[in-house]
């Protein structure tokens, strides 16, 4: 199917590896021109290479999302270099895995920075970009956590990922007016560096309450951002897209 998105501008969050590198691949193989931004270079670079061994067309920039300056210096910069952003993908995020009770203050005000603020300011100036050409796709990285609670993930992670999900509904009737769509993906357990790192057990004990039977795949997500992204699209907005094998809570 084509996507409709040949030479469409995209800027991926977090893509040096996961969801946002198969992201970014996969946008590319439609044709758009990839920003890929990440806050690790070395695994940045090699997202944007791989881009172009393939024949598309991607640059990188540095940046922390959990920064509004830096946030600001992507959007400014990824303009310069291949013109206004078209599709924001906000895929950067950390979860670090420590019981309520022992969440410190420090560590929960990073996550809801990095985690919710970050999506919220990408928004913003990606916002900027799109309005005068009343064009755009917005697609924010939700997660099961989001949308039923955590088991394995931090409560301030579910809180960041339930709370993309009240922005993106809230935005798509803001924005709407304005021809950009705005909508969110909710992965469930996909075999990324973050789920690889869980003991056999507790890997096998997550396959048996999926009814697939299997963990998903980055290049599964990445295929329902690339639709949600396309021209196809043109009238989902305000949606919230489970990717969970058929996992209900």
């Amino acid at each position: 199917m084509d996507l409709g998105i040949q030479g469409k501008r995209a800027l991926v969050t977090g893509a040096g590896q996961g969801i946002g590198k198969a992201t970014a691949l996969a946008l590319a193989q439609e044709g758009a021109v990839v920003c890929v931004c990440d806050i690790n270079d070395a695994r940045g670079e090699e997202t944007k290479e791989e881009i172009i061994r393939q024949g598309g067309s991607a640059l990188y920039i540095h940046a922390d999302v959990g920064s509004e300056q830096e946030i600001k210096h992507l959007f400014q910069t990824a303009k310069a270099q291949m013109g206004p952003v078209d599709i924001l993908v906000n895929n950067a995020a950390i979860s670090p895995k420590v019981p309520f009770e022992e969440i410190p203050f420090e560590q929960l005000e990073q996550v809801m920075r990095v985690n919710l603020m970050g999506t919220f300011l990408c928004i913003q100036e990606a916002v900027a970009q799109m309005k005068p050409r009343q064009w755009g796709r917005i697609i924010s990285l939700a997660s099961m956590a989001g949308r039923f609670g955590a088991n394995k993930a931090g409560a301030h992670y579910a809180a960041t990922k339930a709370g993309i999900i009240g922005l993106t509904m809230t935005l798509a009737k803001k924005l709407g007016p304005d021809h950009i769509t705005v909508n969110c993906v909710a992965p469930g357990r996909i075999n990324t560096e973050l789920t690889r790192v869980l003991p056999e057990a507790v890997q096998k004990e997550i396959c048996s309450q999926i009814p697939l039977g299997r963990i998903g795949e980055p290049s599964e997500v990445a295929s329902a951002i690339a639709f949600l992204a396309s021209q196809q699209a043109s009238y989902i907005s305000g949606a919230c897209l489970d990717v969970l094998g058929g996992y209900i809570a």
